[in-house]
C-alpha cells in the first residue's frame, strides 16, 4: 500500500513538473522545488536544471509580408530598363521594332515610384520616341528633276532627235544637290505598313520573352498578378492608341496627285515640258537658224509636271480623322483614365458587408467602352 501511494506522489510530481516546464516554469526533479529564474542549479539541493522551453525551442521567427508596391516598383523599373536598353540597340536597324519598345518603356515608367530616376531618364525616352517616329515618317524622296540618279540631266535631243536625256558624270542635279532626292514625307501607306510590323514583331519577342499583355504594353508575369484596377488602367492608357484611319502615321495619301507628289502642269500652252506657239490667221511667222519651234515651260521646267499645291509634294496630307496627331480620340464614357465606377457595388467596394467580388473592394474597374485603353479605337 505504501509503495502504491509512493509511485501516485511521483506520478503527480512528474506530471506537475511537466505542466510547471511547459508553461515556461523549471522545478527540480529531485526536491520538487520550483527554480527562480534563469538559475541552472537548485539552491536547495544543489542539482542541476533543465533548460526551460523558450531556451530549448527558441522564439519563431516572424513571417515578413513583402511590399507589395515596392515589389511592383522594382518590377517595373527593371522593365523599362531591358526596354530601353533593347529600343537603343535597334533604332538604327529597325526603327519601327524600336518604337514599340519606347512605347512600352513610357507605360511602365508610370508604376516606378518617383525619385527612383532622374527627370532626364524620362525625357531620354519621350526623345527616342519622337526620334524614331520621325524617321518612319520622314526621308528621302526621290527627286523628279533628275529621275532619282542625283546627276545633271542634259537633253541631247536637241542635238541629235535619236538621243534623249544623258546623265552626267561628275555634275550634280541642281533640284537634289546630287542627293537623288529631297527631305519629304514618305507614302502614308508604308509609314503604316512599317508601324504595324514592327507592332508585331515587338509583341512576339515580349509572348517569348514570358511577358504578359496588358491592354497594348507588356509587363512581367510576377509585376501583372500584383496589380490593382487603377494600376492596370495606368498602364494600359500610358501606351498611345493608333487613329483607326492612319495607325499612328498622322498622314493619309494625297487623293490630288494619288501620293506621287506631282500633277500635270496648268501652265498656259505647256504641252509635256514644252510651250507651243500659237499662230494667227493671217501673219508669217520667221524662225531663226538657232531658234527652237517650242520652248520649255518656265513654270515646270521642261518637266511637263509641277508639286501637287495640296500636299507640298509630299503624297500625303494630315489625317482628317485625327488632325494630324496619329491618335485615337479619346473615349468619352472614361474621358481617357480607363476606369469608371462598379457597377455591381455603385462605387462603394462593398457588397452584403463584404468587399464586392467585381471590383474586389476598390470600388473602380476598367471601363467597358475602351476596356482600359482610354481611347476609342474602333
Amino acid at each position: 500500500m505504501n509503495k502504491r501511494r509512493f509511485w501516485m506522489a511521483v506520478t503527480v510530481c512528474a506530471l506537475w513538473g511537466a505542466w510547471a516546464w511547459a508553461q515556461g516554469l523549471v522545478v527540480c526533479k529531485s526536491c520538487g522545488r520550483e527554480a527562480k529564474p534563469g538559475a541552472t542549479a537548485c539552491d536547495h539541493c544543489k542539482t542541476a536544471l533543465p533548460k526551460p522551453k523558450e531556451a530549448e525551442t527558441g522564439a519563431k521567427p516572424e513571417v515578413e509580408v513583402p511590399d507589395n508596391a515596392a515589389e511592383i516598383g522594382r518590377g517595373a523599373a527593371a522593365e523599362v530598363e531591358a526596354s530601353v536598353k533593347q529600343a537603343r540597340e535597334l533604332e538604327k536597324l529597325q526603327p519601327e521594332v524600336a518604337l514599340s519598345y519606347y512605347q512600352n518603356a513610357l507605360a511602365l515608367m508610370r508604376l516606378v515610384p518617383a525619385g527612383t530616376y532622374p527627370a532626364t531618364v524620362g525625357e531620354a525616352i519621350l526623345e527616342g520616341n519622337k526620334r524614331t517616329m520621325q524617321v518612319l515618317q520622314r526621308g528621302l524622296v526621290p527627286c523628279k528633276k533628275c529621275g532619282g540618279t542625283g546627276k545633271y540631266q542634259l537633253d541631247m535631243g536637241k542635238v541629235d532627235r535619236k538621243k534623249g536625256v544623258k546623265s552626267l558624270e561628275g555634275v550634280a542635279c541642281p533640284a537634289c544637290k546630287g542627293q537623288a532626292g529631297i527631305m519629304g514625307y514618305r507614302d502614308a501607306t508604308k509609314v503604316m505598313a512599317a508601324v504595324q510590323q514592327g507592332r508585331n514583331e515587338f509583341e512576339r519577342r515580349q509572348m517569348v520573352a514570358g511577358g504578359v499583355k496588358i491592354g497594348r504594353a507588356f509587363v512581367p508575369a510576377e509585376v501583372e498578378k500584383r496589380l490593382s484596377n487603377r494600376q492596370r488602367a495606368l498602364v494600359m492608357t500610358g501606351v498611345p492608341v493608333p487613329c483607326p484611319e492612319c495607325h499612328l502615321a498622322a498622314r493619309q495619301t494625297c487623293t490630288a496627285c494619288r501620293a506621287s507628289g506631282w500633277v500635270k502642269c496648268d501652265q498656259e500652252n505647256c504641252v509635256q515640258g514644252l510651250l507651243k506657239e500659237t499662230r494667227k490667221a493671217g501673219t508669217r511667222l520667221e524662225k531663226r537658224l538657232n531658234e527652237e519651234s517650242a520652248k520649255k515651260c518656265p513654270k515646270c521646267e521642261g518637266l511637263g509636271e509641277i508639286r501637287c499645291p495640296t500636299c507640298s509634294g509630299s503624297g500625303g496630307v494630315a489625317c482628317k480623322k485625327c488632325d494630324g496627331s496619329g491618335l485615337a480620340p479619346r473615349c468619352t464614357r472614361c474621358t481617357g483614365t480607363g476606369l469608371m465606377a462598379c457597377a455591381k457595388c455603385k462605387g462603394t467596394g462593398q457588397v452584403k458587408g463584404g468587399p464586392c467580388p467585381e471590383c474586389k473592394g476598390e470600388t473602380m474597374v476598367l471601363c467597358t467602352t475602351c476596356r482600359g485603353e482610354g481611347a476609342q479605337s474602333r
